[in-house]
């Protein structure tokens, strides 16, 4: 049943406006790093490059999670679409679950392409303007990618977050505001773990996204239901 849910709402969403400004996106962000945040900030390091990268992509996605949340949930609440799939024989949970896999998915996905896109985008401009001079091992990229896999899932779970401060009024600002401040708590917990250190602090980091993710999901779920 689950499965036919999000099918259902992949059916109903528009895809192709999100999927191209998403692409937009990704080129916007990739031109601000090469174009502008490397060279004018003087990043000389792959470590800060990286992370500067991991800061835009979080960032970005994680409000246009918010902006899909937005499409799935508020507006079915404002266009009363949503009373017919309460009409449904199904949990209510079960319906929400649905849209907010599709929200958790997009958000880890579209972080972690726009991470490889950036971060590819990174060595080949400087490939040939060698402002970072430091050499990259294949031991520290496949270090960057783990770390990567384990940040887009972060961001992924911190996305369903925004889920209760929205059906507080069932209004896209509160869904885009909440989202801002939590993208930007997120960021200041990666940019205070070293990919020197053992992934274990990113695993738990991660986990504990997922958990209150979760549990503040199932809070607004709970709060449509008053």
């Amino acid at each position: 049943m689950l499965w036919k849910l999000i099918k259902l709402e992949l059916k109903k969403t528009k895809w192709r406006g999100l999927l191209l400004s998403a692409v937009i996106t990704n080129l916007i962000v990739a031109l601000w790093v090469i174009g502008s945040d490397v060279p004018n900030n003087e990043i000389r390091s792959y470590d800060r490059a990286f992370e500067s990268i991991m800061n835009y992509a979080g960032i970005t996605f994680i409000i246009f999670g918010s902006v899909l949340m937005s499409r799935m949930v508020i507006d079915e609440y404002r266009n009363k679409t949503i009373t017919l799939l309460f009409a449904y024989p199904v949990p209510r949970n079960q319906i929400f679950l649905a849209k907010l896999i599709i929200i958790g998915v997009w958000t880890f996905a579209t972080v972690l392409f726009n991470n490889v896109f950036v971060l590819l985008s990174l060595l080949f401009f400087n490939s040939h303007n060698h402002y970072i001079i430091e050499t990259l091992t294949h031991d520290r990229l496949m270090k960057e990618a783990i770390r990567i896999l384990i940040f887009a899932f972060a961001c992924g779970s911190v996305s369903l977050i925004p889920l209760y401060f929205g059906m507080i009024r069932k209004t896209m600002p509160a869904l885009i505001v909440s989202s801002f401040l939590l993208s930007n708590a997120t960021m200041v917990i990666v940019n205070n773990i070293s990919v020197e250190n053992s992934y274990g602090k990113y695993v738990i980091a991660a986990l504990l996204c997922f958990t209150l993710g979760v549990l503040m999901a199932y809070a607004g779920v709970r709060r449509s239901q008053l």
